[in-house]
C-alpha cells in the first residue's frame, strides 16, 4: 500500500469525523412547492471512494473482473484509485398521481455526467427509462463496490411498463422493453411480487428475439428473488436466475460467445447470496457471494465467475456513512485456467 492512498483515505475519515457531529437529526429531502398542486423534490448524494487491486486494475468498479486473464482486459499488477464516480443527482416532479423522475451519477464517458433513470409514471403505466421489470430493486446486496453483484438480472432500459395491484399483497407486471443488447429491438417481461409479513417473493421472466453482433438471438430468462427479515436486524436477500442466450441482462453482462456459441444460444444459471446484520444502531455487516455459471465454453471463453464481499458500512449520522469492503473474484475459463483479483475499497457517502 503506498503512502499517497493512506493519507487520502486517513483523510476523508478525518474529514467526515470533523464535518458530521453523531448528534446531528436526519434532514428532510428538500422539496419545493412549485405551486398549482406541483411539487419538485431534489436528492442524491455525494460519494468518495479510495480503491486498491491485487492482481489486476479494474478500474472505478469490480465490473472488469469478466474480462481478467484476457489480452483485451485490465491490466495486470497492482494498482489503486481515488474517484468520485458514483455520486448522484434527481429530482421527482408530481402533480396528483403523475410523477416524473430523472436521474444521473458521473460514471459517464470520462466521468462526465451520465443518464440512469429518465421516466414518467401515471398510476398502472410507466414510460421511459427504468430498472428492467425483470430485476429486483429489492433484493439488491449492500456493497461499497458500485458494480455489486454480477449474478442477479441488472439492467436500466427504456420501456412501457404496466403494473396491477392484484390484491394488498400481490402485484403483477408486464413491459416491453428496448432489448440490453439491440436498441433496435425489443424485450418481452412478466412478474409477479408477493409481499409478507417478513419478506418478499418475485418472480419474473424476459424473452427476447433479437440481432446481436450479427447473430440472431432468440433467449429466455426467469428468476426467483427474496428478501427475508430473519431475526432482528438480521436480512437476508437472494436470488436464482438461469435462461439461454440472456447472459448480458446479468449484472456480469457476459457477451459475445456467452451468449451465442455455434449457432446456439447458450445456456447459463446464476445464483445469489446476501445476509446482512444491523450490529449496533450504528454500525451494520455484510456478506454477499454469487456464481455466474456457463454450460458451454470453449477455450479462453469464460465458464464461470465467482465473487465475494465482506462490507461494514458505520453511520457517522443520519446522512453520512462510511464504508469498508473487502473483495474476490475469480474468472475460470472452459480450459480450466483461473484468475483471481482482491480489492479493498473505502468509502465515504453523504446524502441529500
Amino acid at each position: 500500500m503506498t503512502l499517497m492512498p493512506r493519507i487520502v483515505s486517513a483523510s476523508l475519515l478525518a474529514i467526515a469525523t470533523a464535518a458530521t457531529p453523531l448528534c446531528a437529526e436526519e434532514k428532510p429531502p428538500l422539496t419545493l412547492d412549485m405551486g398549482n398542486g406541483i411539487s419538485v423534490k431534489l436528492y442524491g448524494y455525494v460519494k468518495a471512494d479510495v480503491t486498491w487491486d491485487d492482481n489486476f486494475d479494474l478500474g472505478y468498479s469490480t465490473a472488469a473482473i469478466k474480462n481478467i486473464g484476457l489480452p483485451s482486459g485490465p491490466i495486470p499488477g497492482s494498482a489503486n484509485h481515488q474517484f468520485m464516480r458514483e455520486s448522484r443527482i434527481g429530482f421527482e416532479v408530481r402533480r396528483g398521481d403523475l410523477l416524473g423522475r430523472f436521474e444521473g451519477d458521473f460514471f459517464g464517458d470520462k466521468g462526465h455526467l451520465r443518464l440512469r433513470l429518465a421516466y414518467v409514471e401515471w398510476q398502472a403505466i410507466l414510460v421511459g427509462q427504468n430498472w428492467t421489470n425483470y430485476m429486483s430493486v429489492a433484493a439488491l446486496p449492500p456493497t461499497v463496490d458500485f458494480q455489486g453483484s454480477g449474478a442477479q438480472p441488472f439492467a436500466r432500459v427504456p420501456q412501457v411498463r404496466y403494473s396491477h395491484d392484484l390484491n394488498e399483497r400481490v402485484t403483477l407486471s408486464a413491459s416491453i422493453e428496448e432489448d440490453v443488447g439491440n436498441e433496435d429491438d425489443i424485450a418481452l417481461t412478466a412478474a409477479s411480487n408477493w409481499d409478507f409479513d417478513h419478506g418478499m417473493l418475485r418472480l419474473s421472466g424476459i424473452y427476447r428475439d433479437a440481432e446481436i453482433s450479427g447473430n440472431p438471438v432468440e433467449g429466455w430468462g426467469l428468476a426467483a428473488s427474496t428478501v427475508l427479515d430473519l431475526w432482528r436486524g438480521g436480512i437476508f436477500k437472494g436470488t436464482l436466475t438461469t435462461g439461454s442466450g440472456t447472459a448480458d441482462i446479468l449484472g456480469a453482462g457476459l457477451k459475445g460467445p456467452s451468449l451465442y456459441l455455434d449457432g446456439q444460444t447458450v445456456d447459463y444459471w446464476s445464483g445469489m447470496l446476501s445476509l446482512s446484520q444491523q450490529v449496533t444502531d450504528r454500525l451494520k455487516l455484510a456478506v454477499t457471494t454469487d456464481l455466474v455459471q456457463l454450460n458451454e465454453a470453449v477455450g479462453t471463453d469464460t465458464k464461470d465467475l465467482q465473487t465475494w464481499h465482506l462490507s461494514a458500512f458505520y453511520e457517522l449520522r443520519k446522512d453520512t456513512v462510511v464504508m469498508a469492503e473487502w473483495y474476490t473474484g475469480r474468472r475460470t475459463q472452459a480450459n480450466g485456467i483461473a484468475f483471481d483479483n482482491q480489492r479493498v475499497q473505502l468509502a465515504i457517502k453523504y446524502s441529500f
